[in-house]
């Protein structure tokens, strides 16, 4: 079966997204409820240039009255060096903040870190019989498999689960106008350097010409592919973002047309095998 949808709620409170209020949150999840979508992820520094005010509104818009599950992360200031953020007076600090703007209480998980890292809190758990963290979000899509050799062998290991943030075809093939990559977003230029690498860029030019010979965007094919065909579980979540409630039903839409025709899923494998030697490391 394919994994859970998470909805990723970065974009509340972000410059150029529908989502500044109570009212259009509660409006989008109203929506997320008929698409079956019940759960969310948040952060404490969501949206980066005003962090809080995702929490803010997620709790505003009374998502744990409407039966939604929410996932957050504690603080990190991503302008200094991190010095000091996982100290246990700032994660005691940073989450109870959190569940006073979200407005419920709840367990925990770990984002993005390393393997290594991940294996050695792991054990530091089973040493002291401490519980381990429930969740383990990270970035795992099309072009970016590297989770498969190490990050996904240790999850099953221990029996944990995967969040995985989906990349929409956009932010890869320069098509960013208009996107939160755009020129008019302050961040615009960081997520651009992130994604500009020339092999990533020709790959993803080829790969969009040739779905789109077979009348499919690169976008569609990605998504099918991560809820379909990536190593992903039943028990593992995909986490969808929008800026609009438009976004997020077409999304949802694209998932519900099920697996890739033979041909597409074979462009997406060559895809991976043409990347993979300068992408394979990243998880």
């Amino acid at each position: 079966m394919a994994p859970q949808i998470i909805f990723g709620t970065a974009t509340f409170g972000m410059d150029l997204t529908d989502f500044q209020g109570p009212e259009t949150v509660k409006t989008l999840l109203a929506t997320l409820k008929t698409l079956g979508i019940t759960r969310l992820d948040t952060a404490a520094r969501y949206p980066p240039l005003n962090p809080g005010r995702s929490e803010q509104l997620v709790g505003e818009g009374e998502a744990i009255a409407a039966g939604f599950l929410v996932d957050t992360k504690v603080y990190t200031d991503t302008k200094a060096n991190g010095s000091g953020d996982l100290t246990q007076d700032a994660i005691e600090r940073s989450v109870s903040a959190s569940l006073d703007r979200i407005q419920a209480p709840g367990g925990w998980g770990v984002s993005n870190f390393p393997p290594p890292l991940l294996e050695k809190i792991l054990a530091l758990c089973d040493e002291n019989g401490w519980a381990k963290p429930s969740w383990y979000q990270g970035v795992y899509n099309a072009v970016t498999r590297g989770p498969e050799t190490q990050l996904l062998p240790l999850l099953r290991a221990h029996e944990r689960t995967l969040s995985g943030g989906f990349l929409t075809g956009k932010l890869v093939n320069n098509k960013h106008a208009d996107t939160r990559a755009g020129d008019n977003n302050p961040l615009g230029k960081m997520i651009q350097r992130a994604f500009g690498a020339e092999d990533l860029q020709a790959a993803m030019k080829r790969f969009d010409e040739a779905v789109g010979a077979e009348g499919l965007t690169s976008t569609e094919v990605a998504i099918r592919w991560v809820m379909h065909h990536s190593a992903l579980t039943e028990d593992d979540s995909v986490i969808l973002g929008a800026s609009k409630i438009a976004q997020i039903q077409e999304t949802v839409a694209f998932i519900r047309k099920g697996e890739l025709p033979a041909k597409l899923l074979r462009l997406t494998e060559d895809l991976w095998e043409t990347l993979s030697e300068s992408r394979g490391k990243i998880c």
